[in-house]
């Protein structure tokens, strides 16, 4: 069920990264509100993201389903996380029991691609979701292959919301 390479990469982290310090900053900046609280004052004084709420909700929608679609994955496949196979941890909270794809991973990328070929924000907010994978490996909350997993899905639904804005969204703003 396991690729031999993610619990091979999973160990390697619980043996480098033994503290739980490390693990708990990084669960903490690792969360969807301290991207928001870093990217909001970029988004403001973008030049394409304008009107700006309306900018805000549609990528807020887009994140929002493609968030749904994660979790549906999530479900279906129903693999454990690092944490629970390789660590040992107990959770008893049901939604953190599943790892594939990750959410975070899918999320930031869906954002990050809307942000900059959607509204041209610049493209060194990409780094946003690399920090993000790499910390959700760090903090063992996923294996290698679902932060790939969760950029493959968060590349698909990006474009897909970067399709939806040209296409659909900004015909309509420019009448």
């Amino acid at each position: 069920m396991y690729l031999n390479l993610d619990i091979r990469f999973s160990l390697w982290i619980r043996e480098t990264f033994p503290t739980e310090k490390i693990r708990k900053h990084l669960s903490r900046w690792n969360r969807g509100e301290v991207f928001l609280i870093l990217i909001l004052p970029v988004l403001w004084f973008a030049d394409g993201f304008k009107p700006f709420f309306l900018a805000l909700l549609y990528v807020a929608l887009v994140a929002f389903l493609n968030d749904r679609f994660v979790l549906f994955l999530k479900k279906l496949v129903s693999r454990k996380r690092p944490l629970l196979s390789v660590a040992g941890k107990i959770d008893s909270n049901p939604d953190m029991k599943h790892s594939f794809p990750s959410a975070h991973s899918a999320n930031s990328l869906t954002v990050v691609m809307i942000l900059v070929f959607a509204f041209g924000v610049h493209p060194w907010i990409f780094i946003f979701t690399i920090l993000s994978g790499v910390g959700r490996l760090l903090s063992l909350h996923h294996f290698l292959s679902d932060v790939i997993g969760g950029w493959v899905v968060g590349f698909i639904s990006g474009s897909l919301g970067v399709l939806g804005y040209l296409y659909f969204l900004k015909p309509l703003l420019e009448f």
